[in-house]
């Protein structure tokens, strides 16, 4: 695809990387281990809770029984997901004329995830190590940031448009009461302002930061990279929109895994009452103060879950499953990347 012309012409070495904040300090360390320690003891009492009131012997032989096929093709559809994160930065950086290995771009896929879930910071470490790995492949620093500014919009977008799709199947089953009315209407507020914050700071390059804030480091040196923003790139309509649609695919593929997890221990479901029961519940771990809404998001997908005539104990059993793919899974493969990542000179 040609590449159109940026607003500055680049030049023909790669820019030097802006200086990107690191999340080093201690303590943000203790902070980290406070948030993970709360929602792991959310996540706790909610399982303990579950089973106290359900039946622990049908859980465990649930678990021991799940069909390894069946958790196979799970797998595999966890794995398409990394692809599409993947492919919206490689069709970014193919609209602006470089390329780079699609392998590469998978490791960093692994490797923001990772950061996303051992430093919750509402996606930004991942973004800054995704930036850094960008760089450290010859990608110019321009566009490796707008390349994560894209995918940051692109997502909201997504997650908009999945949620109302979710919120209208849960209204015409007869199911959306008082609070998930509510919980939608904050939702789109919330979701609305952060897409429209993103598109601001794009389209201004970071100069509607407050002179007053710029005098503290952190907040100077996300201004220094929001300045070199691809403008061209981020009022690009093919790429906001298939960028748009690889996001939507993530969420798709996140609710065929639930689906699959379902199938895995012997539950015949709709994938239609699996996708509602999974964006509803990340709609509710998303407005959740906990970090990556450990306790809530379970809650949450066990109770639609049992809505739509799944037993406790197995819509228990599957969303662990389902989270032991998204979310423990990629922890060992992460390490590991994050460290040669490191290696390289890169993220950490």
């Amino acid at each position: 695809m040609v590449s159109r012309r940026p607003d500055v012409a680049e030049p023909d070495n790669p820019s030097p990387a802006p200086d990107i904040p690191s999340f080093s300090s201690e303590p943000s360390r203790v902070g980290l281990i406070v948030g993970w320690g709360v929602g792991i003891l959310v996540l706790g009492g909610l399982v303990g809770s579950i089973l106290h009131f359900g039946d622990l012997r049908l859980f465990i032989v649930t678990m021991e029984s799940a069909d390894s096929q069946w958790l196979g093709a799970a797998l595999v559809v966890q794995l398409a997901t990394y692809v599409c994160a993947a492919a919206i930065w490689g069709r970014v950086m193919a609209r602006a004329g470089y390329r780079k290995q699609f392998s590469d771009l998978l490791c960093l896929a692994v490797v923001e995830l990772f950061a996303n879930q051992a430093i919750p910071m509402g996606g930004l470490s991942g973004s800054v190590m995704v930036v850094r790995g960008l760089i450290n492949r010859a990608v110019p620093s321009p566009i490796a940031i707008t390349a994560l500014l894209i995918a940051a919009i692109s997502y909201y977008a997504a997650y908009l448009l999945v949620a109302m799709i979710a919120f209208a199947m849960f209204w015409y089953s007869g199911d959306l009461t008082d609070v998930w009315f509510s919980l939608s209407i904050a939702f789109v507020g919330v979701v609305i302002l952060i897409a429209a914050v993103l598109l601001l700071v794009a389209h201004s390059r970071g100069r509607l930061i407050p002179g007053s804030m710029r005098s503290w480091p952190p907040v100077a040196r996300i201004a220094e990279a929001l300045a070199k923003v691809r403008r061209d790139l981020v009022s690009d309509g093919i790429v906001l929109a298939e960028a748009t649609a690889l996001q939507a695919a993530i969420f798709l593929l996140d609710a065929a895994t639930l689906w699959l997890a379902l199938r895995a221990i012997g539950v015949e479901t709709a994938w239609s009452d699996a996708l509602i029961c999974f964006v509803l519940a990340s709609v509710v771990a998303t407005l959740s103060p906990l970090p990556l809404g450990l306790g809530p998001f379970e809650g949450s997908c066990v109770g639609l879950l049992h809505l739509v005539g799944v037993q406790v104990e197995m819509g228990l059993a599957a969303t662990l499953i389902l989270r032991g793919f998204t979310f423990w899974l990629p922890m060992l493969p992460g390490l590991w990347l994050i460290r040669r990542e490191g290696r390289k000179g890169g993220v950490l």
